[in-house]
C-alpha cells in the first residue's frame, strides 16, 4: 500500500483512512475479520505500534470491534429494537429474517427476593424460575438475559423451557397467557469482566441494560427480565403511535 511519509498527516492516520475506505467500499464486510496486526504490518510496511494506533482509532469510532481471543472485526450493522414492541427474542429474530439461537446458561428454581416479588406482584419467598440465557444473531451473542417467572402462576415452566423454542409461545400454548404490553427502564453501564466475556466485547464497553416487566391483557405481570447488549450493536427506537382523529396531543 502506498503511504506518503512526506505529508504532515501521521502514518497511522493514513492507514486508518485506508482501512475505513476498504470497509466503506465493501472489501471488508460487517462481522468479517480484518487481517491480523502482523499481516497489516506486512501490507503497509510499518511498525506494529503504527498499526495498533490506526486500529484503536477505528475501534473508538465504532467501525471496528475487538472480540477477545478471536481478533478484530468490522462492526456489525446495527439491529433496530422497537422499545414499545412486546415481541420476545425469537419473534425479534424472525423479524430480522434470521433463525433465533440461544444458549441457556442457568435454569434454577429460587425463592423470590423482595425486589423480584415486587415486580411480579407475588409473595417474597415464593418459587420463581430464574432463567439466564445468551441470545445469538449470526453466531455472535447479541443479548445476555436474566428472566424471572412465577412458578406459582406457571407451574412446571422450568420443565418446558427449550433451547430455541419461544418462551412466549410456551406461555400462550400451555398457560393461555399472552404478552400485550411492557414497561422498560434503560440504563447505560460498563461491561464487567464477566459480561464482557459472555458478550464477546471489551471490558468497559458501553452496554444497554434494559429492565423489562411484561404484562398480560389483565395488566398482570408475566415476567421480569433484565437484558444487556452493546450500545454499538443495537439502536433502540420508539415509533410514534397514530393519533386518533380529533384527539388532543399530549
Amino acid at each position: 500500500m502506498n503511504l506518503n511519509p512526506s505529508t504532515p498527516q501521521p502514518l497511522y492516520m493514513q492507514i486508518r483512512q485506508m482501512l475505513k475506505n476498504d470497509i466503506q467500499q465493501g472489501r471488508y464486510k460487517p462481522d468479517e475479520q480484518i487481517p491480523t496486526e502482523a499481516e497489516l504490518c506486512d501490507i503497509y510496511n510499518v511498525s506494529r505500534i503504527t498499526i495498533r494506533k490506526a486500529i484503536e482509532e477505528l475501534v473508538r469510532e465504532g467501525a471496528l470491534t475487538r472480540i477477545p481471543r478471536r481478533g478484530t472485526f468490522v462492526a456489525s450493522n446495527k439491529f433496530h429494537n422497537e422499545l414499545l414492541s412486546v415481541s420476545g427474542f425469537s419473534e425479534f429474530s424472525h423479524q430480522l429474517g434470521m433463525i433465533p439461537n440461544s444458549r441457556i446458561l442457568k435454569s434454577d428454581v429460587i425463592e423470590a427476593t423482595e425486589e423480584i416479588a415486587g415486580y411480579l406482584r407475588i409473595e417474597a419467598g415464593s418459587p420463581v424460575l430464574e432463567l439466564e440465557r445468551l441470545m445469538y444473531v449470526n453466531d455472535r451473542p447479541l443479548f445476555y438475559d436474566i428472566a424471572h417467572y412465577s412458578l406459582t402462576r406457571f407451574p412446571d415452566l422450568e420443565k418446558k423451557i427449550a433451547m430455541n423454542e419461544s418462551t412466549y409461545k410456551i406461555l400462550a400454548a400451555d398457560y393461555g397467557t399472552e404478552i400485550v404490553s411492557n414497561d422498560k427502564e434503560i440504563d447505560v453501564i460498563s461491561a464487567t469482566k464477566d459480561t464482557a466475556k459472555l458478550l464477546e466485547c471489551d471490558v468497559g464497553a458501553n452496554l444497554f441494560r434494559i429492565l423489562k416487566v411484561a404484562f398480560d391483557a389483565h395488566d398482570e405481570p408475566v415476567h421480569l427480565s433484565t437484558f444487556m447488549c452493546e450500545t454499538n450493536r443495537v439502536t433502540l427506537t420508539v415509533h410514534r403511535a397514530k393519533q386518533a382523529h380529533g384527539a388532543e396531543p399530549f
